[in-house]
């Protein structure tokens, strides 16, 4: 009898282990804390916990018989993140307590977080500590967890087993079509999926998911799942490496869409050399291992053109920003100095119908810490699409001229001088234009021409893109001025792109070269072209100049003799 209450016993301890207990009371909670990583004498690293500060703790003692929270857990499972994680392991506790209140007041709500990085940066690892959060705070809810293949949910598989207690939990392992389950004590379910096949996440509802190597899996699974998440507003994590291949274009396009402003989600850059529990030097040590692009890939988790790309230079991190706050609007002298006179701003203009007649429109800084450099950096763009030249006119004329504090609502881009503008600062527009549209419009037709078009419309101040010729410069000349203003061989980086101009930026970094030449056929040349042409008109290399008959330095009258102060040059 002895022996077989030793048995009892011994299976009601493992039972509770396996969370299968007959106890009416179970502990279900987590703490995340914010902590410092110290080295020992031997090495070795821990965490210090003296002073660590809690940043969100959930759940609490379950009640089995009620199905419901009894009040405090008398004991809770502690999970630490460290420095290198703060910014967005405060943001999601932030976002679990609106969730669990219901109350978003004073919060932007967003429907996914983007955890980008390279190597070892500790996307995965907080991840999963939301996964859990989300399990453990809501009894019954559903919790996926979306590797690219089966096979590879193995190491989220085994990251939930290291933070979950056993006793928190039941598990099924995956297998004959079933998926790796941890069913917690309250109800919820945390599953591990394959993405290997979008149209199998369509299985239902899902409270909060986890999209890991999204640089690897399909758009249309990240679709799946916000769609299912939508019944219950949750929340789909995306942890994605910069993508190196076309399946990961979208995580490129998520990132500008967010940086953006224009669609409702957050992104987060943890980068290895934050991360305290890493050996720093084993991973910048493959910098001699590994091509530069590869490196700052891979490794420092930048955004880098994937295949061969014209604009080779571009950097997401470094070429799509505002103007800093500190720098100073050089765009009158600059103008002087390069067209004759000042003016506020430089459109740069391609005239094609299809797929899009296209301008930019830019301002020229100088960084007082730099002074003998001068910043391009392009504020504004408009397509015209399958359209004509009054209509680029009628977009650009009805766009809010653009300052450093944003948009001004009472004055558009215009290209010609009005009584009452401040010589000192003017605010008309000069226009750097495709050459070709001195001679033809945009639609190829006889006897018309671009240029007459913005005469016409008051743009007057009308320039080429090569002083001195009436061609457009070569293709390839003008795409190396542009690199080399993105980034020089001394790493300076002096032509940016404003972040609100995303389809400017999406064009510099897509526009693809095909058997050796920048595809001429591309729906990101047009804006390119725009951009190209003022870097060339402004830091290229002109071929020598050659008389031409009517021009009197870089200036010339139109065909009209009527047509006083019209520059065609």
């Amino acid at each position: 009898m002895a022996t077989m209450g030793r048995l009892q016993r011994s299976v009601a301890i493992l039972l509770e282990r396996e969370g299968q207990g007959e106890g009416r009371y179970l502990d279900l909670a987590i703490s995340v804390r914010l902590a410092d990583v110290e080295e020992m004498p031997d090495g070795k690293k821990r965490w210090v916990t003296e002073g660590e500060e809690e940043l969100i703790r959930v759940g609490g003692r379950w009640d089995r018989s009620k199905k419901k929270w009894a009040g405090e857990a008398t004991k809770v499972v502690v999970l630490r993140v460290h420095r290198g994680q703060e910014e967005a392991a405060r943001w999601l506790a932030r976002w679990f307590r609106c969730r669990i209140t219901g109350n978003w007041s004073g919060f932007h709500r967003v429907f996914s977080a983007l955890f980008l990085g390279g190597r070892r940066g500790g996307k995965s690892h907080l991840a999963c500590v939301a996964l859990i959060l989300y399990a453990v705070a809501f009894p019954r809810s559903l919790v996926w967890a979306i590797s690219p293949t089966q096979e590879e949910t193995d190491e989220l598989e085994q990251a939930i087993r290291s933070m979950l207690p056993r006793r928190y939990y039941t598990f099924r392992g995956g297998g004959a079509g079933k998926s790796v389950t941890f069913r917690l004590l309250h109800g919820s379910r945390l599953l591990m999926l394959s993405g290997h096949k979008p149209r199998a996440l369509k299985r239902g509802r899902v409270d909060f998911a986890l999209y890991n190597e999204a640089q690897n899996q399909h758009r249309a699974g990240y679709v799946q799942l916000r769609g299912a998440a939508a019944d219950r507003g949750g929340l789909v994590i995306l942890a994605a490496n910069p993508p190196d291949s076309p399946i990961g274009r979208w995580v490129e396009d998520h990132y500008e869409q967010t940086k953006a402003g224009k669609i409702k989600s957050v992104v987060f850059e943890l980068v290895y050399r934050n991360n305290p529990w890493i050996e720093r030097d084993a991973l910048e040590s493959l910098r001699d291992e590994l091509d530069e692009l590869t490196y700052k890939r891979e490794i420092e988790g930048l955004m880098m053109p994937i295949g061969n790309v014209v604009m080779h230079a571009w950097s997401d991190r470094e070429s799509w920003k505002d103007p800093e706050l500190g720098w100073v609007d050089i765009t009158p002298e600059f103008t002087k100095r390069h067209l004759g006179q000042p003016f506020g701003y430089v459109v740069g203009m391609d005239f094609q119908k299809t797929p899009a007649m296209a301008a930019t429109v830019s301002k020229f800084f100088r960084d007082p810490e730099f002074p003998d450099d001068e910043f391009m950096c392009v504020v504004d763009e408009v397509l015209a699409t399958d359209s004509n030249e009054s209509e680029l006119i009628d977009a650009l004329e009805s766009t809010g001229r653009w300052v450093p504090g944003g948009h001004l609502a009472d004055d558009n881009y215009r290209g010609w001088k009005e009584d009452g503008d401040d010589p000192a600062k003017p605010v008309h527009c000069a226009v750097v234009m495709d050459a070709s549209g001195f001679w033809q419009d945009g639609e190829h037709s006889k006897g018309k021409t671009s240029d007459l078009v913005l005469i016409a419309r008051r743009w007057r101040y009308l320039f080429k893109p090569q002083k001195d010729s009436n061609a457009n410069p070569d293709i390839l000349e003008r795409c190396k001025s542009a690199n080399g203003r993105l980034k020089a061989e001394s790493g300076r980086r002096r032509l940016r792109v404003a972040k609100h101009c995303i389809q400017t930026a999406r064009a510099m970094k897509l526009w693809e070269n095909r058997n050796g030449f920048p595809y001429r056929r591309s729906d990101h040349a047009h804006l390119c072209d725009t951009v190209s042409y003022k870097t060339y008109r402004f830091w290229g290399r002109p071929k020598v100049p050659k008389k031409v008959g009517g021009y009197e330095g870089d200036k010339k009258l139109t065909r009209s003799r009527e047509m006083k102060g019209v520059f065609r040059g």
